[in-house]
């Protein structure tokens, strides 16, 4: 009993004075020192347990990773991630179907970083560049314009066919982490440019060249009997289109990671604010003879249908390869659209003219959109991406200037509020992970 506790005194003694010995001698920088590499311990007992080690990509946790250390984020917390990447190859290979372990080949990533993980699709911040186009704002209208009188004379300013063009805008989107499989997503889309200007004279468009030899839709291109000539439209020497419209879009949403049986296979579920605005301006313009004299008209649709509600949704995305994935999104609400249309002609002050006026209607009416996306993204460095795809967005129940347009009666002010719009296009942009 006494030798054995002068012997555990011992053991205690040469390890205090090896410990005071280490310290005089190198200190706490001095040359010699090895600091303590918890990691590489971890990584030898990992080995000693003939467990297989697991190389990562920056992308996939940090370059501490990459360097055989734990996965960590930007802000050096260990990612909580759960089957975000996959396990190394049971005895005999991987089957066909598994999921990017290190032995398989698609573990490869694009950038040659190792190993990548195939879980869930994450950024922090994205940009993109939108090309939309409306479809069928103007199927029921028409030509506004024949070059002449009668129901076979040649139609111009077809407004139908304005719209035919992709239109430019952008979008933005930013990322912040509320917890391990959840995100807050703020994203902003603006498309500005949606419209066209037309315009016709009647010496360009008749031979031998002509003044005063355009006729207008609302007198059925002066066919409709006490209506023909409309003063300051029909008769006219130049007639011009001018419609503009904006579409934005505001979005504040809680995404959720799910993680599917195989982790190529992952995704969010959201739920959201949503703040739609759809605005259009179209003005009719018109130089034309009224009696001996030239004169002018104007005519005026204006509508804003700002759409305020919630909305729910779901991503998935599929890993083809390391660094390549493919995705579906599809979104939904049920808004409140504030809506105000403005019905508003100026004609000439001459007899028998038509009346100037000015009419304002608003209100507010339940609405419905949807919206679906599908996109490929690929990764091309370790915190950058690159991805496009194509974009459909649905609204009803709002008040728009096509829906608007009564071809039979220049002056009413008549508001129809049941119309919808289809916007739809391509888009592309990049990635990045701080």
């Amino acid at each position: 009993m006494h030798r054995r506790s002068q012997s555990v005194l011992s053991n205690v003694a040469a390890a205090v004075l090896l410990l005071l010995a280490s310290s005089d001698s190198s200190g706490a920088e001095g040359p010699g020192y090895q600091p303590p590499n918890f990691h590489q311990l971890a990584a030898q007992s990992q080995a000693s347990a003939n467990l297989p080690m697991m190389r990562a990509s920056p992308l996939a946790g940090g370059f501490a990773a990459a360097q055989g250390g734990a996965y960590m984020n930007a802000h050096g917390n260990p990612i909580v991630l759960p089957a975000s990447y996959a396990q190394g190859c049971p005895p005999g290979g991987c089957p066909p179907s598994y999921a990017g372990g290190y032995e398989d080949p698609m573990a490869v990533d694009f950038g040659n970083y190792g190993q990548d993980q195939s879980g869930p699709h994450y950024f922090d911040i994205s940009a993109d560049v939108v090309f939309m186009k409306s479809e069928d704002q103007f199927q029921d209208v028409g030509a506004f314009t024949a070059i002449g009188v009668g129901l076979t004379a040649p139609r111009v300013l077809d407004v139908a066919n304005g719209l035919d063009d992709y239109e430019p805008g952008w979008r933005i989107a930013a990322r912040l982490d509320l917890g391990p499989l959840s995100v807050l997503e703020v994203t902003y889309m603006g498309l500005y440019d949606f419209g066209f200007r037309e315009s016709v004279n009647s010496l360009d468009v008749t031979n031998p060249p002509t003044d005063f030899q355009l006729s207008s839709v609302f007198s059925n291109y002066g066919t409709t009997v006490g209506v023909f000539p409309i003063a300051g439209v029909d008769d006219g020497r130049t007639h011009s289109l001018d419609y503009d419209s904006d579409l934005q879009s505001t979005e504040f949403s809680l995404r959720r990671y799910w993680v599917g049986n195989s982790p190529r296979l992952t995704g969010t579920y959201l739920m959201g604010f949503r703040y739609l605005r759809l605005t259009e301006d179209m003005t009719f313009s018109s130089e034309a003879l009224v009696n001996g004299a030239t004169s002018t008209a104007s005519r005026l649709w204006s509508s804003e249908n700002d759409l305020v509600g919630f909305q729910l949704g779901a991503d998935g995305s599929f890993c083809l390869r390391q660094g390549l994935r493919i995705s579906g999104e599809a979104k939904n609400g049920i808004y409140n659209n504030r809506f105000k249309f403005r019905h508003a002609g100026d004609f000439p002050a001459v007899g028998g003219a038509l009346p100037s006026f000015s009419d304002v209607t608003s209100g507010n009416q339940i609405a419905y959109a949807a919206e679906g996306n599908v996109m490929l993204v690929a990764d091309i460095l370790p915190s950058l991406s690159i991805r496009g795809g194509y974009q459909v967005l649905y609204m009803n129940s709002l008040a728009t200037v096509g829906n608007n347009i009564d071809t039979t009666n220049i002056s009413s002010n008549a508001v129809l509020t049941q119309s919808d719009a289809l916007f739809h296009g391509f888009h592309g942009g990049i990635e990045y992970i701080w």
